[in-house]
């Protein structure tokens, strides 16, 4: 879970800089898939993986699918292509916009079991703050969303080849009890919120500002470089490094 980012920062944020219409996203092969990061607003991605099929991972707010669907737009991409719909966690501005899109789109809407007490009362546990900044970003961060029962439910691993995609879904609890992970065999993985990037350098890695369990989401961070992830996608700023994320976690411990 990340801020909604204040009128008056996101101006300076966008501010500058040119944009190019994005390339149309066809299909690829499940061993090669590809993954495009779509702002959905407030700060706030989600993403298309795209193999055989896309797998839409996050949603945005549910004031923000109209955002979400325009980004899908300029794929190429309509909802009713999507193979499968994931969330990471049941925050708000990941999971708040699923609801709307499983309606859009026919696709079942996948989570972690211990999350769905959240996403069924669409509301957030009460936040944790990580830092100073946290607490004064807390108030920002917390509003009620659609409320949402996922039609998949895991508590273990997931293989996603099925869905046309070579990688899996992997339980990594510690953001949120219910947090998981799409690691692909390519060396991408799509983390949530485990880090974020900066506000005005979105490569560069920080803490996020609020975890349900700081040492646990990451020393997740630390497993998944070990097991060969090499660039994290993250729901706010990013892509990232992966080692230079886990490092600078090391470098700073939790609160």
């Amino acid at each position: 879970m990340d801020v909604i980012i204040p009128i008056g920062l996101a101006i300076v944020l966008a501010a500058g800089g040119c944009s190019t219409a994005p390339e149309p996203l066809g299909p690829h092969s499940a061993t090669d898939p590809t993954i495009r990061q779509l702002d959905v607003g407030s700060g706030t991605n989600a993403f298309v993986i795209m193999g055989a099929r896309p797998i839409l991972v996050d949603t945005g707010w549910g004031d923000s699918t109209d955002q979400l669907e325009n980004q899908l737009a300029k794929l190429g991409v309509h909802p009713h292509h999507l193979a499968l719909i994931v969330l990471t966690h049941g925050h708000g501005d990941h999971a708040g916009g699923a609801s709307r899109m499983r309606q859009l789109s026919g696709a079942k809407v996948l989570a972690h079991e211990q999350d769905v007490d959240m996403l069924r009362a669409g509301h957030n546990r009460p936040l944790k703050p990580m830092s100073f900044l946290g607490r004064l970003l807390r108030g920002y961060s917390d509003k009620p969303f659609p409320p949402l029962l996922p039609d998949l439910t895991i508590a273990s691993e997931l293989d996603l080849q099925p869905f046309g995609v070579d990688g899996k879904i992997v339980p990594v609890p510690g953001h949120t009890p219910g947090s998981v992970a799409v690691v692909l065999a390519s060396g991408d993985a799509i983390v949530g919120d485990m880090v974020r990037g900066q506000l005005l350098r979105p490569h560069a890695p920080a803490r996020h500002f609020f975890h349900d369990d700081c040492r646990a989401a990451e020393a997740h961070v630390n497993r998944l470089v070990q097991a060969g992830s090499r660039r994290f996608f993250v729901g706010h700023g990013g892509p990232l490094d992966a080692r230079e994320a886990r490092d600078c976690l090391r470098a700073d411990p939790c609160p």
